[in-house]
């Protein structure tokens, strides 16, 4: 049984308000789809993602990484290239025009991150050169919710690096500038979903 619009809206301020208190950089993206979803799409969502509703219309359920959520195609999101190991993705909150992830497909510490992965973000810090022409190029290592990542930031002398949220509009032609694939499809923030697709699991708990 769907539930009423005003339930819905109630439970869907609940989720908001649990992903603005999650440690997520990324959690724009996540608001983003939670918000776009309708009375039957988000009983769905509940359902696969095991989350509880209360009687005051309250979630509760278990936090899962969001890296975790991307690599499984399990969220909406900006794909620049992938190969057997790792994807590379544009960062929703870049700190320079071109800011960029690549994320492994296999959980691990930093330090065992595989050689194929650190090779996609070599290929793609080249790729944002020839193609933004930035001063300088910064390939880091990081770990997120206990998952690592790369970033490749382009540095631009006359800009100093300041995280900001991205407008769409920008991610989506350079999501065609950066892309490896001359087809690469653009993903974007709010997919539509019918019946027949997954929906992306998103765990939720409360405090």
């Amino acid at each position: 049984m769907a539930f009423t619009i005003e339930q819905a809206e109630e439970i869907k301020k609940n989720l908001l308000e649990q992903v603005e208190n999650l440690p997520n950089e990324n959690k724009e993206q996540i608001k983003e789809y939670i918000t776009g979803l309708n009375e039957i799409e988000l009983e769905e969502f509940l359902k696969q993602n095991n989350v509880r509703i209360s009687e005051n219309n309250q979630a509760g359920g278990q936090q899962k990484s969001v890296f975790e959520l991307i690599v499984n195609n399990e969220i909406p999101y900006y794909k620049i290239s992938e190969n057997k190991e790792a994807v590379a993705i544009l960062e929703l909150n870049p700190l320079s025009k071109g800011h960029c992830l690549v994320i492994p497909k296999q959980k691990t510490g930093i330090e065992k991150i595989n050689k194929e992965v650190f090779s996609l973000a070599q290929k793609l810090s080249k790729k944002i050169k020839t193609k933004l022409n930035p001063d300088d190029m910064k390939i880091e290592t990081f770990s997120f919710q206990n998952y690592p990542a790369i970033n490749v930031i382009p540095v631009y002398n006359e800009r100093p690096l300041k995280k900001e949220k991205a407008d769409e509009e920008e991610l989506k032609k350079l999501q065609l500038m950066l892309s490896f694939e001359k087809k690469e499809k653009v993903i974007t923030l709010k997919p539509k979903i019918t019946k027949s697709k997954n929906l992306p699991e998103i765990g939720f708990r409360i405090p």
